[in-house]
Protein backbone atom coordinates (compact mmCIF):
# COMPACT_ATOMS: atom_id res chain seq x y z
CA UNK A 1 0.00 0.00 0.00
CA UNK A 2 2.77 2.47 0.97
CA UNK A 3 4.60 1.86 -1.78
CA UNK A 4 1.77 2.97 -4.41
CA UNK A 5 1.37 5.78 -2.48
CA UNK A 6 4.63 7.26 -2.65
CA UNK A 7 4.10 6.92 -6.60
CA UNK A 8 1.46 8.75 -6.81
CA UNK A 9 2.34 11.34 -4.99
CA UNK A 10 5.91 11.39 -6.51
CA UNK A 11 4.26 11.78 -9.98
CA UNK A 12 1.45 14.20 -8.60
CA UNK A 13 4.61 16.49 -7.21
CA UNK A 14 6.65 15.54 -10.39
CA UNK A 15 4.19 17.02 -12.47
CA UNK A 16 3.12 19.83 -10.06
CA UNK A 17 6.91 21.02 -10.20
CA UNK A 18 7.33 20.15 -14.45
CA UNK A 19 4.26 22.77 -15.55
CA UNK A 20 5.24 25.09 -13.05
CA UNK A 21 9.28 25.74 -14.20
CA UNK A 22 9.88 28.28 -16.57
CA UNK A 23 9.25 28.39 -20.11
CA UNK A 24 12.17 28.01 -22.14
CA UNK A 25 14.41 27.65 -19.40
CA UNK A 26 16.94 24.49 -18.85
CA UNK A 27 15.73 21.58 -16.73
CA UNK A 28 17.04 21.03 -13.28
CA UNK A 29 16.81 17.71 -12.43
CA UNK A 30 17.73 18.12 -8.62
CA UNK A 31 14.07 20.51 -8.21
CA UNK A 32 12.73 18.11 -10.69
CA UNK A 33 13.22 14.94 -9.25
CA UNK A 34 14.84 15.26 -5.58
CA UNK A 35 12.08 17.78 -3.98
CA UNK A 36 9.49 15.53 -5.20
CA UNK A 37 11.02 12.51 -3.70
CA UNK A 38 11.06 14.17 -0.33
CA UNK A 39 8.18 15.19 -0.57
CA UNK A 40 6.31 11.82 -1.42
CA UNK A 41 8.51 9.98 1.32
CA UNK A 42 7.40 12.72 4.01
CA UNK A 43 3.61 12.15 2.88
CA UNK A 44 3.73 8.60 2.82
CA UNK A 45 5.51 8.09 5.99
CA UNK A 46 2.16 10.13 7.29
CA UNK A 47 -0.06 8.05 5.42
CA UNK A 48 1.64 4.67 6.46
CA UNK A 49 1.86 5.73 10.34
CA UNK A 50 -1.57 5.87 11.67
CA UNK A 51 -1.78 9.44 13.03
CA UNK A 52 -4.52 11.41 12.93
CA UNK A 53 -5.54 14.04 10.90
CA UNK A 54 -4.78 17.24 13.15
CA UNK A 55 -1.58 15.82 14.31
CA UNK A 56 -0.66 15.87 10.22
CA UNK A 57 -1.10 18.96 9.58
CA UNK A 58 0.75 20.71 12.82
CA UNK A 59 3.68 18.40 11.76
CA UNK A 60 3.55 19.88 8.49
CA UNK A 61 2.93 22.89 9.78
CA UNK A 62 6.39 22.95 12.20
CA UNK A 63 8.23 21.34 9.38
CA UNK A 64 7.09 24.33 7.56
CA UNK A 65 8.08 27.15 10.06
CA UNK A 66 11.74 25.15 10.45
CA UNK A 67 11.72 25.53 6.75
CA UNK A 68 11.28 29.26 6.75
CA UNK A 69 13.79 29.83 9.58
CA UNK A 70 16.58 27.76 8.40
CA UNK A 71 15.55 29.90 4.67
CA UNK A 72 16.13 33.08 6.53
CA UNK A 73 19.30 31.90 8.60
CA UNK A 74 21.07 29.95 5.68
CA UNK A 75 18.73 31.86 2.57
CA UNK A 76 21.64 33.08 0.33
CA UNK A 77 23.69 29.18 0.51
CA UNK A 78 20.57 27.50 0.02
CA UNK A 79 20.30 29.41 -3.39
CA UNK A 80 23.70 28.94 -4.17
CA UNK A 81 23.24 25.23 -3.87
CA UNK A 82 20.46 25.18 -6.39
CA UNK A 83 22.24 27.57 -8.86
Amino acid sequence: MGFWVFFFYFGVFVIIFWLSREKGGKNNLKKLFIIPIVLAVIITLLSVVKIYFIYKIILILIFLVVALLTYWQWGSKIRNFWR
